[in-house]
């Protein structure tokens, strides 16, 4: 089996498994806030997965790439439904999950005294954009005091539409986790343009 699976595949189930930690986080505060036990005529506990099995377990081995698509595509779904739904409740409630989204990113910090290029990697680590054949961020500079990237392809939005939402409250929740990974440092993003961002010191 381990001739079959790689590092590759390994990296991008922890990625799976980081934005699924992300939707826990997000179910606990909207218990903790009491907005209620359903969110959009579901039960909270529908939102959630409770699969924590070692890779090897659970891959389709005879279809590994289709089987990572479709583990990707099951926690952005639930992801968009879940804040689309309790902000059509109430818009105000998106600052709070702000926080939330901020207080996850600094439970998976980036250590100060690295390089930019170390900043850029952590976030690559965490953040779940599609398979790696998407292509949806690319480096255009990568230095080590900055790294510039653009968000090619925006594989967010439509999970959100489809539920009524707004992909820019995707965008700025997924600020908000950078802010939170990046507290400590010494770097920053800063939006440069339609889609360009850039790590660099603070």
């Amino acid at each position: 089996m381990s001739a079959v699976l790689g590092p590759i595949h390994h990296w991008m189930y922890r990625k799976i498994q980081l934005q699924e930690e992300l939707i826990r986080d997000i179910l606990h505060t909207t218990r903790e806030s009491n907005w209620g036990s359903e969110v959009d005529g579901a039960e909270l506990t529908s939102y959630a997965s409770s699969e924590t099995r070692p890779l090897e377990e659970i891959i389709d081995l005879s279809n590994i790439h289709g089987w990572l698509s479709s583990q990707i595509d099951a926690p952005e779904r639930r992801y968009a439904h879940l804040v689309t739904g309790l902000l059509k409740e109430d818009p105000t409630r998106l600052e709070v999950l702000a926080g939330t989204a901020y207080q996850f990113g600094r439970k998976h910090p980036v250590n100060a005294g690295g390089t930019a290029q170390d900043a850029f990697r952590a976030i690559n680590d965490l953040l779940l954009d599609g398979m790696p054949c998407d292509r949806a961020v690319q480096v255009t500079d990568n230095a080590e005091d900055h790294v510039t990237f653009l968000q090619t392809e925006d594989l967010h939005s439509p999970y959100w539409k489809e539920y009524g939402g707004d992909g820019d409250n995707y965008y700025y929740l997924r600020s908000r986790v950078i802010d939170g990974m990046l507290e400590h440092s010494g770097y920053a993003l800063k939006k440069l343009g339609d889609g360009e961002f850039e790590i660099a010191k603070a």
